[in-house]
């Protein structure tokens, strides 16, 4: 949801076409990249599920959907929600400051152009997994907290705004989730951990 010209680029016509061109060339690069590495990370992630079960740790299919749908509804709401607190949910206690205060930011946005105005059209969003610790590595600084499981999604995605049908843009955000392990159920709740730019490397 952030603007990727500046104003100058719009008033050198040339200069704008060559940054959108290699800003495409770049987002479709590394869509490549994560479709050659899906099977490896589909791989692993059945290689988790079947060591603890399916009634205790999420299929991959359904960790990609499950990811694109929260990640799409966060999204949304931060734009077009007046108040946000029925998302504090969705993150962990250390990100919900961050998206608390994102929404507010879209305060402006919302007075300017009325909330009817803005919503997000999606013409796609493809998922994929870009990290995963299961619940045997904890990390040290959670010990105290019992055990974890951390997952992440890469999701790239074309879309506009209501109030900017002409924008199209193209976005590559990371969503990492985190949830408590319970040795007798699995995983009990995925939060929001972490939601931005690649964290992960791209190959």
């Amino acid at each position: 949801l952030k603007h990727t010209a500046s104003a100058p680029d719009f008033a050198n016509p040339s200069r704008h076409a060559m940054r959108s061109a290699a800003h495409l060339f770049s987002f479709q690069a590394r869509r490549l990249a994560e479709k050659v590495k899906a099977p490896l990370w589909e791989g692993v992630w059945s290689n988790v599920q079947q060591r603890y079960g399916p009634d205790k740790f999420p299929s991959y299919k359904e960790f990609l959907r499950s990811s694109t749908d929260v990640y799409r509804y966060l999204q949304a709401e931060l734009l077009a929600a007046e108040n946000t607190r029925h998302l504090q949910d969705l993150c962990t206690e250390e990100l919900w400051p961050v998206i608390s205060a994102t929404g507010a930011d879209y305060e402006k946005v919302r007075r300017h152009f009325g909330a009817t105005e803005c919503n997000i059209h999606w013409e796609y969003t493809e998922a994929y997994v870009c990290s995963l610790s299961p619940p045997e590595d904890p990390d040290p600084a959670d010990a105290e907290s019992g055990m974890s499981v951390i997952a992440g999604a890469r999701l790239f995605s074309v879309m506009h705004m209501s109030f900017a049908p002409e924008n199209v843009r193209h976005s590559i955000d990371d969503v990492i989730f985190k949830s408590a392990w319970d040795p007798e159920t699995g995983v009990t709740q995925w939060k929001i951990a972490f939601i931005g730019g690649p964290v992960a490397p791209v190959e």
